[in-house]
């Protein structure tokens, strides 16, 4: 009789991991508080509250790289709404966990029962993430509350059927798009059986694949996102998480119709890295000047697109904005909220002082931004 492979309940979280925990979380809190406070437009209700789906639970738990206890997604959100719900005894908040594993479902339970949650409705479900979805009716509560999906995998494994009425509902989705998995395993997919899943994936054929880079992956999803959606003003922002070493894991890629979606997740996600858009590992580069020998000979520091500082956002809009001499900032910030990784919310007073010191932008009083010198000044 053959044994049956044991269910490791709880698993280890790198650090990269504990990020991306912190800022889901963290997009979480703000998320709910925004739904919550928004009024709706003339002829429509306010929200009646939340729904988030998590159908990739795991546990709840994890340990770190040094054996300590970590509280994983589940358990975070369950406790930032309850927390949340408290000042809005009218509304609700309901929370979706699902795992394939009923041994980790069972212990998720176990530990949000232990916290005494008053404030949420919470419902457990031990199914292939993809039949779940496909499952999961929520026709009763459509236009009433807003959903929040979260659809993360642990390998490069995305069922864009099962997504596809997420991202056309009222609501947000968050995919986390492994690339490194398949950077690793697609040289390998035929003898592996894997190359229908990364065909799934990315929607091509296995040899197409077989010289793309981890971005041009994260560009695939992209396109795929926004050829599935129904809408014509669609918004999706991703953010890279790295290892130690500096190596490109996966994207946290942010789904929404509303534009104010866009912001608040960007502005989460530079909160969360320390005001800059990724944890790689820059080495202090953005603080050293170099000369732009191909250009006119002004000096500035470079633009690491895998990380991108505050300087660098004042460098884009000085790029696309001075020849004009003169703009109203709200046109920038208009952009700049469409953008899909600069952010305006939280950063507006930054952006300003970056454009003033390095690039001697002035500012009126009316609302103007002008642009005195055209090169700028450099750094």
């Amino acid at each position: 009789m053959a044994r049956t492979k044991k269910v490791e309940i709880i698993t280890e979280a790198k650090p990269h991991t504990i990020k991306k925990f912190e800022l889901i979380e963290k997009y979480v809190e703000a998320w709910a508080y925004k739904i919550l406070n928004y009024r709706g437009n003339p002829g429509y209700a306010p929200a009646s509250g939340v729904i988030f789906i998590d159908c990739m639970s795991n546990s709840g738990v994890y340990r770190d790289i040094n054996g300590n206890r970590v509280e994983g997604t589940a358990l975070r959100v369950a406790q930032c709404l309850n927390k949340v719900f408290a000042n809005y005894p009218s509304k609700k908040a309901i929370l979706v966990f699902n795992d394939l594993e009923s041994a980790r479902v069972d212990y998720l339970k176990d530990e949000i029962e232990k916290l005494q949650l008053d404030r949420i409705e919470v419902y457990y479900k031990n199914q292939d993430c993809n039949d779940f979805l496909r499952e999961l009716d929520l026709n009763s509560y459509k236009n009433k509350y807003h959903t929040l999906l979260l659809y993360d995998p642990y390998n490069a494994s995305i069922d864009w059927d099962a997504i596809t009425p997420y991202l056309n509902r009222w609501g947000e989705v968050i995919i986390n798009h492994m690339s490194s998995d398949t950077i690793r395993g697609i040289s390998q997919a035929k003898k592996t059986g894997a190359a229908e899943r990364y065909e799934e994936t990315y929607r091509r054929n296995i040899e197409s694949l077989l010289n793309a880079s981890r971005d041009d992956l994260d560009k695939i999803v992209l396109s795929i996102i926004q050829n599935n959606v129904h809408k014509s003003s669609y918004y999706v922002s991703p953010f890279a998480f790295y290892n130690r070493t500096n190596g490109k894991l996966y994207s946290l890629i942010h789904c929404s119709a509303s534009v104010e979606g866009i912001k608040l997740y960007k502005k989460v996600a530079w909160q969360t890295f320390g005001n800059k858009s990724s944890l790689k590992n820059t080495h202090g580069l953005e603080n050293q000047l170099t000369l732009d020998l191909d250009g006119d000979g002004t000096s500035d520091v470079q633009t690491d697109e895998q990380c991108y500082f505050i300087h660098d956002i004042a460098k884009y809009i000085h790029k696309n904005y001075s020849a004009r001499g003169e703009v109203e900032l709200n046109e920038i910030y208009d952009e700049l909220d469409a953008h899909p990784i600069f952010p305006s919310d939280g950063y507006k007073d930054d952006i300003k002082r970056e454009l003033k010191q390095f690039f001697g932008v002035k500012f009126s009083k009316g609302g103007k931004v002008i642009f005195t010198d055209t090169q700028g000044v450099g750094r």
